[in-house]
């Protein structure tokens, strides 16, 4: 019974990853939400986590399953190091727990990633690491689709941008999702044993979702298309014996295309008009800022997810001044410096060792087999194209998703490839019976499951609920809204933006006081701060010493009376 139950609970966490993908990049919610991205995607992700947790526990306490230890040990690590950057930093809690808007990157999406990551390495069941390469390529169809409509003009939502994003809000993240699904599509397309239409079928998507890319306008899909494709040329030819001498030059040239790459990117070179542009130059100024949050905190960081909150002090003077000093963020655009700015350089060791862990899961496998495994060369290239994703931009949950689901995979791939697990991982050998998973197993699924969504659903409430606020046009609703647990800062300056503009000062003033209150480096409530005219002499110096302390460089920082 021990074994049919162990095989049920698997099968349950091998569906619960199979859907989570899909779920998380195709889910919006325009008609609900003011942030109609990325907290439905986090309803999802953390849910599924919660549920994922509780089988993980019950499998291992009631069927003595064997984890893998190091990855264990460094995944408990990550998540407790995230527990200590909350508790030292002065960074407002409840923004380092559920993260800023429009990113909802801080511990729960964090943490709920790290069980993911951890459920999809312990699995280690082959058919299952090869059907999400399969789900990829399904969840780009209807991402596809929805981006052609978009870009003929016929969306039914109307967004605040139209622009063909598909469901994941912005231009480079759709960009960056369809090089993932194409580079899976062409790779797969490669597969002699399927048939000729489902190639032809597979090739022609990849070629559709390369002109979507086109239209985008961002080259990040291109990018990470094009080194992906030389991944997966690479393990093609060491699967071919008579093609060894290839090897070395080929091996030479991408080297090449690799250093031309890295040299456009600073406008040198002869793929420089192909690649740079001036936003390249936008994130040379957000990676300092990552750097430099880093350096002076190298500990435990500045908080998670509170970048923005020093992004002003530490860009330098040529970033505030590149543009005008109005040229804000609240990402380093690059998830590693993303991790070391929010909970330091060890949180950041923490993660790089759980990517080497898939690496070297990965070579292990390269070296085991002898034959050009499309799944597993579609999974590790696409996993190389998403590091390379992660190195210029943020972890959009839509998008990173995959990176984290793909992370374990390759870690649990090496241990289903095995041959001393070849009779436990093959399908053939699971019983009709493992269908039925025991009732205390379902329960704690269910449980973890609501547990989840109860945690999730406070910011997605949240945010429900100040939006019905902008619409009722009642600026007082909007500030008892945005004080909501699960809110966030940027709630709370709208709802300082509308007072201002009704002429309010003695609510502009109310909001202005809670706003500095919970969320003290605000740079708009101190800027308000300074030019109400109920702010005493004082308090007006006060503000300017504290806003000339966060934006250091800004020349529109002056004394006013």
């Amino acid at each position: 019974m021990y074994g049919m139950s162990l095989f049920a609970t698997r099968n349950r966490i091998s569906f619960l990853l199979l859907v989570l993908g899909p779920l998380t990049s195709l889910a919006i919610s325009p008609s609900s939400n003011f942030d109609p991205i990325n907290l439905i995607k986090l309803v999802f992700v953390v849910s599924v986590a919660g549920a994922l947790l509780m089988l993980l526990a019950y499998s291992y306490v009631n069927e003595t399953t064997q984890f893998h230890t190091p990855l264990l040990l460094i995944c408990v690590s990550f998540i407790a190091w995230m527990f200590l950057s909350i508790w030292v930093s002065d960074a407002p809690v409840d923004q380092q727990v559920w993260g800023v808007f429009g990113r909802s990157t801080g511990f729960v999406t964090y943490s709920s990633l790290i069980v993911i990551l951890f459920a999809t390495a312990t699995l280690s069941i082959k058919s299952t690491y090869h059907k999400l390469v399969d789900v990829l390529v399904l969840t780009s169809i209807p991402m596809t689709l929805y981006a052609l409509v978009q870009i003929a003009g016929r969306d039914p939502i109307s967004w605040s941008e139209m622009a063909p994003f598909a469901t994941l809000g912005n231009i480079n993240f759709s960009s960056a999702f369809f090089g993932l699904a194409s580079l899976c599509a062409l790779v797969l397309s490669l597969d002699s044993k399927n048939s000729v239409v489902l190639r032809l079928g597979l090739g022609t998507l990849s070629l559709v979702q390369m002109l979507v890319v086109l239209e985008t306008g961002s080259i990040q899909g291109f990018m990470i298309f094009i080194a992906g494709l030389g991944i997966a040329v690479f393990l093609w030819l060491i699967s071919r014996p008579k093609l060894k001498l290839l090897q070395i030059p080929y091996f030479v040239v991408g080297f090449i295309g690799f250093a031309g790459v890295v040299a456009s990117l600073f406008n040198l070179g002869p793929l420089a008009r192909l690649v740079f542009q001036n936003t390249i130059l936008f994130r040379f100024d957000y990676w300092y800022a990552g750097w430099m949050m880093s350096l002076k905190n190298p500990i435990f960081g500045v908080g998670l997810d509170s970048y923005g909150d020093w992004y002003r002090e530490l860009r330098g003077e040529v970033a505030t001044l590149r543009t005008g000093p109005d040229r804000i963020t609240n990402t380093a655009h690059n998830i590693y410096l993303d991790i070391s700015a929010s909970g330091g350089f060890p949180l950041l060791f923490f993660y790089l060792v759980i990517l080497g862990l898939a690496l070297r899961a990965a070579v292990r496998v390269i070296r085991r087999q002898s034959d050009f495994n499309p799944y597993f060369t579609a999974l590790f290239s696409a996993w190389v194209a998403y590091l390379i994703q992660a190195g210029v931009s943020i972890n959009q949950i839509g998008v990173g998703i995959w990176g984290w689901i793909f992370t374990g995979a390759l870690i649990g791939y090496e241990v289903a490839t095995r041959e001393e697990s070849a009779k436990l991982t093959t399908k053939s050998t699971v019983p009709k019976q493992a269908n039925q998973l025991s009732a205390s197993a379902a329960l704690l699924g269910i449980l973890g499951f609501c547990a989840g969504f109860a945690v999730a659903f406070i910011p997605f409430n949240a945010d429900s609920n100040f939006k019905d606020s902008l619409q009722s046009g009642v600026v007082r609703d909007q500030f008892v809204a945005s004080k909501a647990l699960g809110a966030t800062a940027y709630h709370m300056e709208l709802a300082l933006d509308a007072a201002i503009k009704a002429n309010d000062e003695v609510l502009a003033s109310e909001i202005t006081n809670e706003l500095l209150r919970r969320y003290p480096r605000d740079f708009m409530a101190w800027r308000v701060k300074q030019v109400l005219t109920s702010s005493t002499p004082e308090e007006r110096e006060f503000a300017y010493q504290r806003l000339r302390a966060m934006d250091p460089y800004n020349p529109s920082i002056q004394r006013i009376g």
